[in-house]
């Protein structure tokens, strides 16, 4: 069962135009939501880890959550691999984060309440997963987006860092993987090669006549001793 989730690749995402507009349309139209919605986005938190998500998980010095919990079903127990992780902030995020806590103590010192230990609750439990779904949705046909699952901005995240040539090893720390080969079965097709001329370091020290004439004098003559030195081995014989 588990092989086949991971072998079947997501393809609905958004791209980063889409996400930016998404945001932009909830600020606008969903402000209280904006907080939740920007966490999601930048962190690729599933949605039970949001709204589980506590003051005390963030280190500000650090700029990274500590993921330690999960909410399913209105009860809060640990994540989905029963590990914690640690997962970074993006400079918008950590500012974005940091203005929600000063309006929670704002609200806190209204009601008498204080801060309370969740970033996003309703009466100081933590919000309710249906009430973000629809959210969600009213969000995507405000913005004039296809309709997708809130899900999908797990994959949206994964697939823009990958897509940006962030190495594999990373993303999986970020999402909570419990190894790589997870992590490249489901978004494999997204990872940007940056090794096009690698192959070329099988050649060893002797460069191409092609790329002699863009080398420094002294190296150039340096490797052609170097090839004259090769070609005199091979024809001696070894």
């Amino acid at each position: 069962m588990n092989l086949s989730r991971r072998k079947r690749a997501p393809s609905d995402v958004l791209t980063q135009g889409e996400v930016d507009l998404f945001l932009s349309t909830c600020k606008e139209h969903e402000r209280p939501y904006y907080p939740i919605f920007l966490t999601a986005f930048r962190t690729g938190l599933r949605l039970g880890e949001l709204v589980g998500l506590q003051w005390q998980d963030i280190d500000w010095n650090g700029r990274f959550i500590r993921v330690r919990r999960a909410v399913r079903r209105g009860v809060v127990g640990e994540t989905k691999t029963g590990r914690e992780r640690s997962v970074d902030m993006t400079d918008q995020l950590y500012e974005g984060l940091q203005a929600l806590q000063r309006q929670r103590k704002r609200e806190g010192l209204k009601t008498g309440t204080g801060l309370g230990p969740y970033l996003f609750h309703r009466n100081g439990d933590p919000i309710s997963q249906n009430s973000v779904r629809n959210v969600f949705k009213r969000v995507l046909e405000k913005a004039g987006l296809r309709n997708i699952r809130i899900h999908d901005i797990r994959h949206s995240y994964a697939s823009l860092l990958l897509s940006a040539g962030v190495s594999p090893v990373y993303v999986k720390e970020q999402l909570g993987h419990t190894n790589i080969s997870m992590t490249v079965d489901i978004y494999g097709h997204w990872i940007r090669s940056t090794d096009r001329g690698a192959v070329n370091k099988l050649d060893g020290s002797v460069a191409h006549p092609s790329a002699m004439r863009t080398l420094p004098k002294m190296k150039r003559r340096n490797l052609l001793r170097l090839r004259l030195i090769s070609d005199n081995g091979a024809e001696g014989g070894t």
